[in-house]
């Protein structure tokens, strides 16, 4: 059997179940890590996924992994890309029936019903609390523990302490413990549920298969099985499940929950659809252009799911406290019983009920969901802004940042070209015609330039002049036959200006251009006063000093090669973290060297692999959105530790002190729990 994973990445995505903190997580990863045919190993607890990236050219079969992972405790499927049918009703009901039941059982101890007491109170702890017992027992075979264990253990205590004349009233511990604790859980699930699944409520929307007209035959084909050049119809209203191009109809489209932008626009034949956005008013046909794993959508899905199966360091630190945590909870909690029944000599019943309110009120779940709830939030929030966190260390870093430093050309600058002049301007040509030429020959071109010259003559609505034996030398120029006459453009290198040399035949030109900018100068202003912004260029003096002195940034270099950029970075890095933002070939060892490299969906593709934040709308106007978003999830990841840390700080002390009963230290856990996923929940900006 093949095993099934990304050949790209050779990585290999598993969907678990059985996990209950962040401590379930780590456990599994510390037992995959083992294996050495594997590289790498990232478990999610809100996701319930395993990400596992194996050593290049190694044969490992999944059934191999999903046996060891089976074999501590949980159970490990290849995931099916399926949204997982949502449980939250009966997680609802599960914790409100043992509440109830519970406050019937408190109600019926020292009546004449005290066997029914006796009944109910074992089927809250064994039944309805079956899963941390299940839990507890598969992790203690292999000497692991989590907060399964410190809740079973705790429960089951005090049910078997109940059992011991004129201790009936134990019955009520056990029971409230289990009912806080699922309550807890119920909220913790709801909230993550709303989390993780905030961005994938349109995928559940997207058809799963559609009727594509092929080799002029209609066939119901898979949308992941799509092709270039395959045509499909969508209705008014529905979702356009493809990139493609318009070819019948003309449509409004809604594209917000791609692009972020709330209004509709309007879209012709010949112009560009984007999957996920929403057909508005009239039935529309559609060119597929590409297929669903390079439509704009999928790709930005794929991203935000790299991302939230990466851990920052700061998860990581936290899953080694838990780690170790729980064993330490053990270990207090045996000695708060040694200590309280030999030393304070208290009863032995008293003891035991001291030792389980610290068992209980320690468990680490509140430390355990203080960062991945935010994180999710965080991704789905800044896709909507237009923006993606591939890696969330950068959340910390840019808290951190000092310095931006900007690349010009095609960052800064929009890549469009603007005609300054045309001289001489006294020869026998206009300047519209020699527009008209250079145009034309540059219609064979893709070259930033050359658009943009296409595009001036487009908006003159000139003419184009037909051409043969066209001829482009790359980084130099373009030449051949435009008509009758011999034309060729270059790079004019004599000028200090950007300038073209152009000769019609025997008349020669020089066409002056000038960029236009791709950011506002109030953005950079409002950044100007935050942090110290530098432009790092390859390009000319005079371009590179012209577009500081427009975007008021004082400090500039220019005609820096890929390396000198890469080691001014790396000069800068020494007295302070650095944002680099760039967009070319070039530009990609700077954006790795960073703390932090940004770059767009108009960049070059390894400049796109290369950043840690990726823009795929709005522009660099959206690093407003990013630092904004940054400083917002950080404060509520730090507000959560301080809640999570707060609490075991000081809760701990009093149940060893025996100052807590176990049933108010089970509500006391959940409510720490509550209290960072309700924070984690609220608006980030």
């Amino acid at each position: 059997m093949d095993t099934p994973l990304n050949q790209q990445n050779n990585t290999l995505i598993l969907d678990i179940d059985g996990m209950t903190c962040a401590a379930c997580a780590a456990r599994i990863e510390r037992v995959l890590q083992k294996t050495d045919k594997i590289e790498n190993v990232t478990v999610s607890f809100p996701l319930k996924t395993a990400q596992i990236n194996l050593k290049n050219n190694e044969d490992l079969e999944f059934e191999e992994i999903i046996k060891k992972i089976n074999s501590i405790g949980y159970k490990a499927k290849i995931s099916s890309n399926l949204d997982k049918e949502s449980t939250t009703k009966f997680l609802v009901f599960k914790p409100v029936m043992s509440l109830l039941l519970t406050f019937i059982m408190r109600y019926l101890i020292g009546t004449n019903a005290e066997v029914l007491a006796y009944f109910i109170g074992f089927s809250i702890v064994l039944y309805l609390g079956k899963d941390f017992h299940i839990s507890a027992f598969k992790k203690i075979r292999y000497f692991d523990f989590n907060m399964d264990t410190l809740v079973s253990i705790g429960s089951l205590s005090a049910l078997i302490i109940s059992l011991f004349p004129n201790n009936i009233m134990f019955l009520d511990t056990g029971a409230f413990i289990i009912s806080f604790i699922l309550i807890g859980k119920s909220v913790e699930e709801k909230v993550i549920e709303d989390a993780v699944q905030s961005s994938k409520n349109l995928k559940n929307k997207l058809p799963a298969s559609i009727i594509v007209l092929r080799n002029k035959e209609s066939l119901e084909v898979p949308t992941s099985e799509t092709k270039e050049g395959d045509i499909f119809e969508v209705l008014a209203g529905e979702i356009i499940p493809l990139d493609g191009i318009l070819v019948e109809g003309t449509a409004s489209v809604d594209e917000s929950l791609i692009t972020g932008e709330s209004i509709p626009v309007t879209r012709s034949v010949g112009e560009k659809l984007l999957g996920g956005s929403i057909n508005l008013n009239s039935v529309i046909k559609i060119k597929v252009d590409n297929p669903y794993s390079e439509s704009a959508y999928n790709i930005i899905e794929q991203l935000i799911n790299e991302a939230q199966l990466t851990k920052p360091k700061i998860q990581k630190t936290l899953d080694k406290i838990t780690q170790f945590f729980v064993p330490f909870v053990l270990i207090l909690s045996l000695l708060t019983l040694l200590f309280r029944f030999i030393i304070s000599d208290f009863g032995i019943i008293e003891s035991i009920e001291n030792a389980i309110s610290v068992l209980v009120i320690a468990c680490p779940c509140a430390l355990g969901l203080a960062t991945p709830i935010v994180l999710y939030r965080t991704a789905a929030e800044s896709k909507k802004k237009g923006f993606i966190f591939k890696d969330f260390d950068a959340l910390q870093k840019l808290t951190k940042i000092e310095t931006i430093i900007f690349d010009k050309t095609g960052t800064l600058s929009s890549g469009i070209f603007l005609i300054e002049n045309i001289l001489p301007k006294n020869s026998e040509l206009s300047s519209d015609e020699v527009l008209q030429y250079v145009a034309s020959l540059e219609k064979n071109s893709q070259h930033p330039i050359a658009r943009s010259l296409v595009y001036a003559a487009e908006l003159k609505n000139l003419s184009f002049f037909e051409t043969k034996n066209v001829i482009e030398h790359p980084g130099v120029g373009i030449e051949g036959m435009v008509g009758n006459n011999k034309v060729s453009v270059s790079k004019n290198i004599n000028s200090e200006r950007n300038a073209l040399k152009v000769t019609i035949d025997d008349y020669n030109f020089d066409i002056f251009l000038k960029e236009e900018t791709s950011i506002s100068t109030q953005f950079i202003n409002e950044i100007i006063n935050l942090k110290k912004v530098i432009i790092l260029s390859g390009d000319k003096k005079i371009n590179v000093e012209s577009f500081a002195k427009e975007l008021n940034i004082d400090e500039f270099y220019y005609e820096k090669s890929p390396s000198e950029k890469f080691e001014f970075i790396k000069n800068k890095q020494i007295s302070s973290p650095v944002v680099f933002i760039g967009d070319g070939i070039n530009d990609s060892p700077s954006l790795k060297q960073a703390d932090i490299g940004v770059s767009t969906t108009t960049s070059s593709q390894i400049a796109q692999v290369s950043g840690d934040i990726l823009i795929h709308n709005g522009g660099l106007d959206t690093l407003s959105s990013v630092f904004k978003i940054s400083n917002s999830s950080n404060k509520k990841i730090n507000q959560n530790l301080f809640l999570a840390f707060i609490y075991n700080i000081s809760m701990i002390p009093i149940a060893v002190a025996g100052l807590i009963s176990p049933s108010l230290a089970a509500l006391a856990m959940a409510l720490s729990s509550i209290s960072v996923v309700l924070n984690s929940s609220r608006k980030l900006q």
